[in-house]
């Protein structure tokens, strides 16, 4: 039994000393009986100077606890047990400390009366954890309310700001969104919240420059502003967007936040921008509470609108850097001060005063005020505020934000694009071309305006919706997404002379161009049918000019071969006996001649360069006059009747040219007439002005006498009315006609500055319709003098001549009669030998095309040194050179080629004698 209670005080001591906690056993005198390892360890105390010793002894009395003497001597005698009994004591050795006490007292233990065990937890520094945390809880209740509060203001921030607001986690998950980037993007919180961002709307967001910004850039440079990313998105098509990032380190328990602060600048304005966060509760501890509020600034700083804060008395409490730098004003200036004495009472602002007296008050937020306001800092200025009432937020009763937007250039540019809008309808609805604008798509129209209409006959309810080539214009066959790629590359498309096909069926000519007007393509369509018809009459009338040229030109050389077939002919017949055999055949060469003279006179006529003998003449007169020669020209089959007007038509003419015309008219008119018919020929007085011209494409603005020659004939087509006035074009039989009738009509006419026109329908005769220029002088005909006798002379006459078998024949005639002769071959010898010769010589005879110098040159050298010499000119054809007016003047003298000896001789004796 010894035995046994020998181990179990061994189990008991072993179990004391393997226990952490202070352990002590006491007599019934309270001494110490012993002690555990840990009891020496904590209090600092040796084994000698501990067992035995009166437990209040200990340690030099410090163990002299009233509270300690209470449970040993007051409780423990009444309880036996205690527990949690607590003990605060200053030990010398280890410091103040707390204690709770554990105490058993045990009966007729070891031969004692009683054991007391006590069992010690040293709580101190729990006691301090416990102190501590509840003056943490009680300081976290405050932080926790303006953690709340910081969050709303984050949260109102977030919600008040005008752009898209993104954040998101470490992993780039969405922690919270905007309600503008909801509206912007057109997704909802379901799709956002938690989502990876490249996954956002189905991966649209998966865009490389993204990646970049976030993966590459953020990590090293913890902020980035103005990043500019250009993407197609399925659900609101392509935008560039400017990024403003923020990396916040430790915030909500992660590594690290990310703020994405996105701009719009697709139309290059300042599109509302939209500011949002959200804060999850934060936890319970400081410095959540302060990264709240560094989220909160960090959104405010991100942000690029200017955005200001003010409390109840609507003064500045936070300001972001953007409104200093756009208002350009210092925070000393700003912060603390009445929002209206902001800038020395820049702000004072009837509309401003009306929005945070009497709006807010009553609505608590409003959007896209209006105001406009002329600061002396930044000038005149247009803005749009985005307001939001905060209540309760840093112990105030309410805060106001202020989300400020400029929009002085968007609404300048909103001004003149419709102003711009103004001007282009008008144009559009009063341009005389054609215009439909065209979707891009499939090419249908949207527009048109009234031109087209007027055009084509389609209204534009009836173009609404149709394609091109619905509409009869027909400009490209391809697939109309071709054409627009061409007009994208191009810029421009012109398609000209293009055929269409109005409502009606008819046939017009237009230049169509399109361009590329941003949403839709813009074509006009310009009719050019009048155009077409001009460069038709050009054309024609140049072809003429050209036939007429090259007729004169083989008229004027022929001339001087007639001009000397015919002189020595004469010559040769003067010289042979009335009975000669050979008299006959002269005559015949002769006769010839004349008939060659003849012919080179009507090419003259055509190609409008012989002289003209003008003179006024009552036109009604001259029609008069050649009625009998017309009526014999007509067969009996055919009515003949005039319609002559009573008002005088005093028209400057060459009365022969003028009865040619009217005699190949008639001519004409009687082959055309197969079986009986009418010819009626009218005159009238008719004015041209310049709408006439406009419409009819020729003419000068004046007064002339129109005659009219109608026939009621079989009439032409359109290709043969193009066609008559055409030197040898005929639509007689072989042998039955020259082709030059209405050829030399038709030069006569213009030679008179006037016009010839014909109109005409197979089957419904033919008119022509002449008009010529009234002269200003009422003078008539003047009657002729009688020939005078061919007579010589002794005169010396100079002779330039370049032809020379024509200058050998002037000579040899003119000194058959006693003249002196001297020759010169071209214009600078004829002045050479004048000046040489001057003093002797009476008359000059000039050809007036010559080599190095003409005629007119030549007579303007000699006049300069002889104005009162005779000058006596001679040509083929001389409309070049001299003028209708010079024809007309008493001392201008002209002799035509070719010309009869006994002509040449009267001309010469004519110029002489004046």
């Amino acid at each position: 039994m010894e035995k046994n209670l020998r181990q179990s005080l061994e189990f008991a001591e072993n179990i004391i000393n393997t226990v952490r906690e202070p352990l002590i056993a006491l007599d019934q005198n309270l001494r110490v009986v012993s002690a555990s390892r840990s009891f020496y360890q904590v209090f600092q105390v040796k084994l000698e100077e501990t067992v035995g010793q009166l437990i209040y002894d200990l340690g030099n009395k410090q163990w002299d606890i009233p509270k300690l003497r209470e449970l040993l001597e007051t409780i423990l005698p009444e309880k036996a047990t205690f527990d949690n009994y607590e003990v605060e004591h200053d030990f010398a050795t280890i410091g103040r400390r707390t204690m709770l006490l554990n105490a058993r007292q045990i009966e007729q233990a070891w031969g004692k009366e009683r054991i007391i065990l006590l069992a010690i937890e040293d709580i101190t520094e729990r006691k301090a954890i416990e102190t501590g945390l509840e003056k943490t809880r009680k300081e976290l209740a405050i932080v926790k309310q303006t953690a709340d509060a910081a969050h709303e203001f984050a949260e109102s921030v977030i919600n008040t700001v005008r752009e898209p607001l993104i954040s998101l986690d470490q992993d780039l998950r969405v922690v919270t969104v905007s309600r503008s980037f909801y509206d912007f993007f057109q997704v909802k919180p379901e799709e956002t919240i938690g989502q990876l961002i490249y996954d956002l709307g189905n991966k649209q967001w998966d865009i490389p420059k993204l990646r970049e910004l976030l993966e590459k850039i953020l990590p090293k440079k913890f902020t980035f502003d103005n990043y500019e990313v250009e993407h197609d998105f399925a659900t609101i098509g392509r935008r560039v967007m400017l990024l403003n990032a923020r990396q916040i380190e430790q915030a909500w328990g992660k590594e690290r936040i990310i703020l994405l602060a996105i701009e719009d600048i697709t139309e290059r304005k300042a599109i509302e921008a939209g500011l949002e966060t959200t804060r999850k509760e934060l936890a319970v501890v400081k410095k959540i509470a302060d990264a709240a509020h560094e989220f909160a600034d960090s959104v405010i700083n991100t942000v690029r609108e200017p955005l200001i804060s003010l409390d109840q008395d609507l003064r500045v409490v936070t300001v972001n850097r953007s409104f200093y730098e756009f208002f350009q004003v210092k925070p000393e200036e700003t912060v603390g001060q009445l929002i209206y004495d902001l800038g020395n009472k820049q702000w004072d602002i009837p509309k401003l005063r009306e929005l945070l007296e009497t709006i807010l008050p009553q609505k608590t937020s409003f959007d896209n005020y209006e105001v406009e306001h002329d600061f002396a800092t930044i000038g005149r200025r247009v803005m749009l505020l985005n307001a939001r009432q905060i209540e309760q937020v840093w112990g105030k009763e309410r805060i106001i934000l202020l989300a400020i937007e400029d929009i002085t250039e968007r609404s300048r540019l909103e001004n003149q694009l419709e102003e711009s809008e103004f001007r282009y309808r008008r144009l559009f609805e009063t341009a005389s071309d054609g215009i439909v604008l065209l979707e891009k798509k499939e090419g249908h129209v949207a527009h048109a305006n009234p031109a087209i209409e007027k055009m084509l006959g389609y209204s534009e309810a009836e173009c609404l919706g149709k394609k091109l080539h619905e509409l009869g214009i027909s400009i490209d066959r391809r697939d109309f997404s071709a054409t627009m790629q061409d007009l994208d590359r191009e810029g421009i498309l012109n398609y000209e002379d293009v055929p269409l096909k109005t409502r009606t069926g008819q046939e017009i000519y237009t230049d169509i161009y399109m361009v590329d007007r941003a949403v839709l393509a813009q074509c006009n369509i310009r009719d050019v049918s009048e155009r077409k018809k001009l460069q038709a009459q050009l054309l024609h009338s140049q072809k003429m000019e050209a036939v007429g040229t090259l007729a004169g030109g083989i008229a004027h050389d022929f001339n001087n071969m007639l001009n000397v077939i015919m002189g020595y002919g004469n010559m040769v017949m003067d010289t042979l006996a009335a009975d000669s055999p050979a008299r006959a055949d002269m005559s015949e060469v002769l006769v010839a001649a004349d008939r060659a003279a003849d012919l080179t006179r009507r090419l003259l006529l055509f190609s409008r360069k012989n002289v003209v003998e003008v003179k006024p003449v009552n036109i009604n007169a001259l029609i008069l006059g050649l009625q009998k020669m017309l009526a014999r020209i007509i067969r009996e089959n055919i009515e003949f009747h005039l319609d002559l007007t009573d008002t005088p038509l005093i028209v400057a003419v060459d009365t022969g040219q003028i009865e040619q015309v009217l005699i190949n008219l008639a001519s004409n008119a009687k082959d055309a007439i197969l079986e009986g018919g009418r010819l009626l020929i009218t005159t009238g007085l008719a004015e041209i002005d310049e709408e006439y011209v406009a419409a009819y494409g020729y003419g000068q603005p004046g007064r002339y006498a129109l005659i009219t020659v109608a026939d009621t004939g079989q009439g032409m087509d359109a290709d043969t009315q193009q066609k008559i006035f055409e030197p040898f074009f005929t639509t007689k039989g072989v042998g039955e006609g020259t082709g030059l009738g209405l050829a030399i009509s038709y030069g006569i006419i213009k030679q008179h500055n006037g016009y010839i026109k014909v109109y005409s329908e197979p089957g419904d005769g033919t008119v022509f319709k002449i008009f010529l220029p009234l002269c200003a002088e009422a003078v008539l005909d003047k009657k002729l003098e009688g020939a005078a006798p061919v007579m010589g002379g002794q005169e010396t006459i100079l002779v330039a001549e370049d032809d020379t078998a024509v200058r050998e024949l002037s000579r040899r005639i003119l000194e058959a009669f006693g003249y002196t002769v001297i020759t010169a071959k071209n214009g600078e010898e004829a002045i050479t030998i004048f000046m040489e010769n001057k003093e002797r010589i009476n008359l000059v005879l000039l050809d007036m095309i010559m080599p190095k110098k003409n005629g007119k040159e030549v007579s303007e050298a000699i006049n300069k040194v002889c104005p009162k010499m005779k000058i006596l000119f001679t040509s083929g054809y001389t409309m070049e050179i001299i003028t209708n007016k010079e024809l007309q003047e008493d001392d201008f003298a002209f002799i035509q080629k070719p010309y009869q000896s006994k002509s040449l001789l009267s001309k010469v004796r004519e110029v002489l004698d004046k």
